[in-house]
């Protein structure tokens, strides 16, 4: 999705998802940390942390964490939300394009994948093949209903289960979101 959709969002609103305000954001949220198979992971990234709820909830779990954001109010946000933690590194980039250096053992992607189109979809991919640790984790929550988005949310997860070098541990389906832990093949 072009930038300038998420800059009018942040525009009109501080929280423009409610992502601190509304149960269904909360509850997905704890969730999605809940699901996570280990209880301690060494290197983990969050792109599109928007302004930082989920990943002030991720962080207690992460030796490190690298959160990033493409618009720069949201990066705001969560670095001023997240300052008192030092092993939380908040960043300004574009998700597929960047990841960062190295390899880690956790990947989330929430409300993000569905922003993809074909070409964006394949640069992921890329970027998660060469993070993604064998045994590492990649949870993955979407919204269900209708959007106006590149993909739908309903069809992230069968996409995800077609990578050959993913296995799905973890489904649950609600009846607005799905959520899904998959592990890299070791």
């Amino acid at each position: 999705m072009d930038r300038s959709y998420f800059e009018r969002l942040y525009g009109q609103s501080p929280d423009p998802w409610g992502f601190d305000t509304l149960w269904y954001e909360r509850r997905k949220y704890a969730l999605t940390v809940a699901t996570l198979p280990l209880e301690r992971y060494r290197r983990a990234v969050e792109p599109g942390c928007a302004n930082g709820a989920l990943t002030e909830l991720l962080a207690p779990r992460c030796d490190e964490l690298i959160a990033y954001d493409m618009i720069d109010e949201a990066v705001l946000r969560a670095t001023e939300r997240l300052h008192a933690l030092s092993h939380v590194e908040v960043r300004r980039e574009r998700f597929p394009q960047w990841w960062p250096s190295g390899t880690g053992d956790l990947v989330v992607w929430s409300e993000i994948a569905y922003y993809l189109d074909e070409q964006d979809g394949e640069r992921a991919l890329t970027g998660l093949d060469r993070f993604l640790e064998p045994g590492g984790h990649l949870a993955a929550v979407h919204y269900t209903g209708t959007t106006n988005y590149p993909r739908r949310g309903v069809d992230i997860a069968p996409w995800l289960d077609g990578v050959g070098f993913l296995q799905r541990l973890v489904t649950h389906r609600d009846a607005t979101f799905e959520l899904g832990v998959w592990e890299r093949k070791r």
